[in-house]
């Protein structure tokens, strides 16, 4: 099928017409309306464990577009992982000081954010734990077949 005559999903079209470019999960949160829909879904699956941490650690753009949201929702704090230092901050761990964590990612494919998110502000405040970790694409997480294999590949719960 020529590339011109696809449908496009509907994540993919703004409200006036335009298309959304960049790769599936990607589009999906730049998405105003799957944006908030992933938002809301978020909130509501995580407000069971509230009382279990006190932050939301997050990494990349796609967290970004998501994490204040939620964790303004839950009256939670935000710690920014960076991928690198190449940017205009020195610091690869931003936010406040927290004892327990949970990371907010898209896929969890490879689990390679959620281990350098770990291993970051395990660098920084040794205390911390990272007490689960969440995908808001839950559909195309690797782990939501079998969330088991998440705390053996990661060390963490897959909430």
């Amino acid at each position: 099928m020529n590339v011109l005559q696809q449908e496009l999903d509907e994540f993919r079209r703004t409200p006036d017409g335009k298309v959304i470019q960049g790769c599936s999960h990607t589009s999906r949160i730049l998405s105003h309306k799957y944006r908030n829909k992933i938002i809301m879904a978020t909130y509501q699956d995580l407000k069971k464990y509230d009382g279990s941490y006190d932050a939301i650690a997050c990494c990349g753009t796609s967290g970004l577009m998501v994490v204040p949201q939620i964790a303004e929702l839950l009256k939670k704090n935000i710690v920014v992982v960076r991928k690198n230092t190449d940017g205009y901050s020195d610091f690869m761990v931003e936010g406040a000081d927290t004892s327990k964590y949970i990371i907010i990612d898209d896929l969890i494919c490879s689990g390679g954010t959620v281990k350098h998110i770990i291993k970051n502000i395990q660098e920084e405040q040794r205390r911390a734990k990272c007490v689960g970790v969440y995908s808001y694409m839950r559909d195309e997480c690797a782990y939501r077949t079998i969330p088991e294999y998440c705390k053996r590949d990661l060390g963490v719960s897959y909430l």
